[in-house]
C-alpha cells in the first residue's frame, strides 16, 4: 500500500468523523450538568486514554497526530509535568491524524490495537520514538508489527485488533470530537475545559497549569457521608465488589464507594443528589420508588413507606437531596413503625468524620491518592 491509499483512507475516515455522532452517555460525570452540546468534549469521556489521577484538579487534552514532529516534542515535555505535577494532574490523549501525514491514522489504529492488549502508552511512546523511521518506510504496517511484537504483543492478537471496528471508531469519535470543539490544528490543547495556546516551552506549560490549580482549588470538593439502605427489613450491601470502584477505574469520579467500605459515600463535585448517587450503581431513585440493579423495584403501598433520613430528620426531597459532608443518610422501605425506623437509624454508621479528618481520635482512613495509569502493564 503507498501514500496515495493511505491519504484516502484517512480523507474517508475524516469525512465519516464528521457524520457521527458522539454518544452523550460517554460524558464523564466531572461536569455533566453544565456540559451539554459540544461543551461534553471538553470534559474526560469514557474511554479516553489517561496519564495522572482521575479526579486530578488540572486536566489537559491533547489532541495527537503520531506523525507530527510538534507533538512528539510534547509527548517528552507531557512526561515532565506528570512527574512534576504528580497526584495533581490528569493528561488525556485523543487522536487527530491529519491528512497530511498519510500514515498518521494507521499509526493510531497501530496504538488502538495495542491498547486492547493493555499496551497504549508503550505503543504511543514507540511511534513518537522512532517516528523518522515508519513515517518515511515503504511498508509502515512492518514496522508497526515489529513495535507490537517489542511489546509482547503476539502477531495474530495485533492484526485482529487493527481489523476491529471498535478501533476505527474509537478514531472517528476523537476526530468528531475536535471538529465539534474547532481544534484545527495539531496538536490543540485544552487545559480544565479552556483552549489554550500551544505553549512555546516547558515553561510556560507550568505557567498555565500553576494558574489553572490556584483556579480549581477555589472549587475542590472532598466530602463524606455515612450511608445506610434498607429495604424490608435487609440492608443492601454495598460493600460487595459490583458496587465498589477503584482508583482511576471508578463507577463515577466524583461520587462513590472504595476501600470495601459500602458505608460511607465518597464525592467530590458539588451538585450531586442522591438519585444521582444511586444511578451510578445501577438502581433508581425517585420520590416514589426505589429500584436495585437487578431491577426489583420498592414502592409505598398499605403499610409500607419510603423514607429518607438525614442526621435523624425525616428528608423531603428524596433523590433531589444533596448529600453534605458527616451526614448519617438512612433509606428506608418499609412498615411504617416508629420503632422499626428508630432501629434502622441507630444503624447507621459514623465513620464519615475518620475519611473526611474531621475525628483524628478515631484513626486515619485508607491512603485516597488515585494514580489512574492505565496501560501499564504489557503483559
Amino acid at each position: 500500500m503507498d501514500k496515495i491509499f493511505f491519504l484516502f483512507l484517512f480523507c474517508f475516515f475524516t469525512i465519516v468523523a464528521m457524520l457521527w455522532g458522539h454518544p452523550a452517555e460517554t460524558l464523564s460525570n466531572r461536569e455533566r450538568a453544565s456540559a451539554e452540546g459540544p461543551r461534553k468534549y471538553l470534559f474526560p469521556l469514557v474511554g479516553d486514554w489517561m496519564k495522572g489521577p482521575v479526579r486530578a484538579p488540572a486536566f489537559l487534552i491533547e489532541y495527537v497526530d503520531f506523525q507530527c514532529p510538534v507533538c512528539k516534542r510534547y509527548n517528552e515535555i507531557n512526561k515532565e509535568l506528570l512527574k512534576d505535577y504528580q497526584g495533581r494532574l490528569l493528561i488525556i490523549y485523543r487522536h487527530k491524524p491529519s491528512p497530511t501525514h498519510p500514515y498518521s491514522f494507521i499509526a493510531a489504529l497501530s496504538a488502538e490495537a495495542a491498547g486492547k492488549e493493555g499496551c497504549f502508552w508503550q505503543m504511543a511512546d514507540l511511534l513518537f520514538e522512532k517516528q523518522d523511521e515508519w513515517a518515511n518506510a515503504q511498508d509502515p504496517w512492518k514496522l508497526f508489527r515489529q513495535y507490537a511484537h517489542s511489546l509482547n504483543i503476539a502477531e495474530e492478537r495485533f492484526l485482529r485488533n487493527l481489523k476491529d471496528p471498535q478501533q476505527q471508531n474509537k478514531i472517528l469519535k476523537d476526530i468528531q470530537s475536535s471538529l465539534a470543539l474547532g481544534a484545527t490544528t495539531i496538536p490543540s490543547f485544552f487545559l480544565n475545559a479552556e483552549r489554550i495556546p500551544n505553549p512555546q516551552s516547558y515553561e510556560d506549560f507550568k505557567i498555565l497549569i500553576e494558574a489553572s490549580l490556584i483556579k480549581s482549588k477555589k472549587t475542590q470538593v472532598h466530602e463524606h457521608a455515612d450511608i445506610r439502605v434498607v429495604l424490608d427489613g435487609k440492608p443492601v450491601d454495598f460493600s460487595l465488589p459490583k458496587f465498589q470502584s477503584k482508583y482511576g477505574q471508578e463507577l463515577d469520579p466524583y461520587v462513590h464507594l472504595h476501600h470495601g467500605n459500602g458505608k460511607v459515600l465518597h464525592k467530590h463535585k458539588n451538585g450531586i443528589n442522591l438519585g444521582y448517587f444511586f444511578k451510578t450503581l445501577g438502581m433508581d431513585f425517585g420520590k416514589d420508588h426505589f429500584s436495585l440493579d437487578t431491577g426489583k423495584r420498592f414502592e409505598p403501598s398499605g403499610n409500607k413507606v419510603l423514607l429518607l433520613f438525614v442526621n435523624g430528620r425525616k428528608e423531603p426531597l428524596m433523590d433531589a437531596y444533596e448529600p453534605k459532608d458527616l451526614d448519617r443518610i438512612l433509606l428506608y422501605f418499609g412498615p411504617n413503625s416508629e420503632e422499626l425506623i428508630a432501629k434502622e437509624l441507630a444503624l447507621v454508621s459514623d465513620e464519615a468524620c475518620i475519611y473526611s479528618l474531621k475525628c483524628p481520635q478515631r484513626g486515619m482512613p485508607p491512603d485516597e491518592e488515585c494514580t489512574g495509569q492505565l496501560g501499564s502493564d504489557c503483559q
